[in-house]
């Protein structure tokens, strides 16, 4: 009988112990779905991060090399003009507003710069601040 009991108790024990087995088995299951959706969330989080951080670097380099651009056609439309003496003008391009500097013989060439320079494509403004040598 002793034997009997401890048999039903043997089964009864392993029963409990498979019962908790399962139950950690799901807990653990549960946490690493858990762990596994939160390890999703952040690959994506950080896959969007690097995208617009792509995004903007590269709006970044398309303003500079738009600007760069501006400032060789503006350049270019200087050097064109037979009137303007081109190489003492200095020309900056910052998001599409030229700045022209430098000396000219007169002030009817600093206008006709600033005219060229505002007739070139992107050129959203002009500030003429070349001065005329007296």
């Amino acid at each position: 009988m002793k034997t009997l009991q401890a048999l039903i108790l043997a089964s009864l024990a392993a029963l409990v112990l498979s019962a908790c087995s399962q139950q950690e088995q799901d807990d653990t299951r549960e946490k690493a779905q858990s762990s596994l959706e939160q390890a999703t969330e952040a690959t994506q989080q950080a896959a969007s991060d690097a995208a617009d951080y792509t995004r903007e670097t590269a709006e970044r380099t398309g303003d500079f090399l738009s600007d760069s651009a501006i400032t060789a056609r503006v350049k270019t439309a200087l050097f064109e003009a037979d009137q303007v003496s081109a190489g003492n003008i200095n020309v900056e391009t910052i998001n599409g507003h030229v700045v022209l500097s430098g000396v000219v013989a007169t002030s009817e060439e600093a206008e006709l710069a600033a005219q060229l320079a505002q007739g070139v494509e992107g050129v959203k403004s002009v500030e003429n601040d070349i001065e005329v040598q007296e």
